[in-house]
């Protein structure tokens, strides 16, 4: 498929808590949204990330994380949904892979026509300190700790999630595993829009890929998420945006003949020196080493 027909689901997400279990109603309406993107002719339908159970659920994060697999009666329904509507839905969600050994991780399920196609779990899980206080993502979350390409009818695709933007190398493997499009989905935090926009631009432009960013919106607890989901062209060109702040589900195309025009011209993988990037995998070098 030349051109890939996308569905942006930027949509608010409910937390669960003691006594409230937020996928009933996370699910109910992210079919609807299915419907509604592939009533518009999408066939890879987006959805930010933790969106199923909630990012900022917190000490109940495992209380409502969801099995990787077809038989979990939250992931099941959407494996019905792109199987009657002949789409691929890409959806954040806590999983977990059983009681050993028991954690849980921040995951992107990726979803066809016939069935769950695979599993990204988050790799860069947050530990640090901002300007919004300190991140405790990794109280929650475990680290995945593989970068997979899934290759589908709708061509090769990469998957982020939300903090792995902050390291290119991830985007980079990526693209050297055949990437055509990479999807990063995220809880993107208000007053951090341009660190965002530079990011995402520069992950699209470096690799000469196709680049989407699909983000929750809305208040869960203490944090507030913006929005602003955008297609970001193999050039760099923003395609497709969708508002700051507010619920949208929006429809948009990437047309793949891109890939091959930009590389063509700016010769991105050619043009590199591999040897010259060896700390990157071994670690500092030794000039950089304290005694």
């Amino acid at each position: 498929m030349r051109e890939l027909p996308i569905g942006i689901c930027q949509l608010r997400s409910q937390i669960g808590t003691a006594t409230f279990d937020p996928r009933p109603d996370n699910l109910e309406r992210g079919l609807q949204a299915i419907a509604t993107a592939a009533r518009a002719g999408a066939k890879l339908i987006v959805f930010g990330e933790a969106y199923l159970n909630g990012f900022m659920t917190g000490v109940y994060t495992a209380r409502y994380a969801v099995a990787e697999t077809e038989g979990d009666p939250f992931v099941a329904p959407l494996c019905r949904a792109a199987s009657e509507l002949d789409v691929h839905v890409l959806i954040g969600a806590t999983t977990h892979k059983g009681t050993f050994p028991g954690d849980v991780y921040n995951s992107a399920l990726l979803i066809g026509p016939s069935g769950l196609i695979g599993t990204y779990s988050k790799t860069h899980v947050g530990a640090r300190i901002n300007d919004e206080g300190i991140v405790t993502e990794k109280v929650w979350w475990s680290p995945g700790l593989e970068l997979p390409v899934f290759d589908t009818v709708l061509g090769r695709i990469g998957i982020e999630i939300c903090y792995d933007v902050s390291f290119p190398e991830v985007a980079r493997t990526l693209t050297l595993k055949g990437s055509e499009l990479i999807v990063n989905i995220s809880a993107a935090s208000k007053g951090r829009e341009e660190i965002w926009t530079h990011s995402l631009f520069t992950r699209a432009t470096e690799n000469a890929v196709w680049y989407l960013h699909v983000s929750v919106v809305g208040r869960q607890g203490e944090a507030e998420f913006f929005g602003g989901s955008r297609l970001f062209s193999p050039a760099g060109r923003v395609v497709c945006e969708a508002p700051k702040g507010a619920e949208a589900v929006v429809t948009t195309v990437a047309d793949m003949a891109e890939l091959m025009e930009v590389r063509g011209k700016t010769h991105p993988f050619s043009n590199r020196n591999p040897a010259l990037y060896r700390v990157i995998v071994d670690g500092a070098s030794p000039e950089a080493r304290t005694p």
